[in-house]
C-alpha cells in the first residue's frame, strides 16, 4: 500500500510527542512536589508543621500544575492537528486548482502535490481524469471541425458520420 510509510511515520511522531508530554508531566509534578515540600525540620513538631503546610498547599499546587499540563497538551495537540490538516487541505486546494486549469486550457500544466502531502493516490486519479478530459475535448473539437467542413462542402454522408461521432462522444460524457 502506498500510504503505509506515511501513516507509520505519523504514528511514530504522535507516539514520540505523547511520550515527551508524559515526561514533561512527570517532571512538572516532581518539581511542584519538590517546591512545596520544605525542609522537614529537626524536631517532631517542625516535621508535623511542615507536613501540615505541605498538605494545605498540595491541592493548589496540583491544580496549577494540572492546568499548566492541560494547556501544554492543548497547544501540542493543536499544532499536530494544524500540521495534519495542512497535509490534507493543501492537496484539496491543489485538486481544485487543477480542475480549474483543466477546464480553462488544454496546455496548462497541473500543480503537483508537495512532498509528504496526503491524498497522493487521489492526485494520480485526478491527473488521469484531466488527461482523459483533455483527450475527450480534443476529439470533440476534431469531430465538430469535420462536421463543419462536411456541412460547408455539402457532403451529406460525411456530415451524418461526423454528427454520429459527436453524439457518441456526448454519450461518453453522460455515462
Amino acid at each position: 500500500m502506498v500510504h503505509e510509510p506515511m501513516v507509520f511515520f505519523h504514528l511514530k511522531l504522535v507516539a514520540k510527542i505523547s511520550l515527551a508530554v508524559g515526561a514533561v508531566a512527570v517532571l512538572v509534578l516532581l518539581a511542584v512536589l519538590t517546591l512545596i515540600t520544605g525542609d522537614g525540620g529537626e524536631t517532631y513538631g517542625e516535621v508535623i508543621r511542615s507536613h501540615s503546610l505541605t498538605r494545605q498547599e498540595l491541592g493548589v499546587a496540583m491544580l496549577v500544575a494540572g492546568l499548566l499540563l492541560v494547556a501544554i497538551t492543548g497547544v501540542i495537540t493543536w499544532l499536530i492537528v494544524l500540521y495534519s490538516s495542512f497535509r490534507v487541505a493543501g492537496p484539496l486546494y491543489r485538486f481544485s486548482q487543477n480542475l480549474k486549469l483543466a477546464g480553462a486550457s488544454d496546455t496548462s500544466a497541473l500543480i503537483d502535490l508537495r512532498q509528504g502531502d496526503a491524498l497522493a493516490t487521489q492526485a494520480v486519479h485526478i491527473k488521469q481524469a484531466v488527461a482523459t478530459l483533455r483527450q475527450h475535448r480534443a476529439a470533440l473539437k476534431m469531430a465538430a471541425a469535420e462536421a463543419a467542413c462536411a456541412l460547408a462542402a455539402g457532403h451529406g454522408a460525411d456530415y451524418a458520420d461526423a454528427i454520429a461521432r459527436l453524439n457518441g462522444l456526448d454519450e461518453k460524457v453522460q455515462l
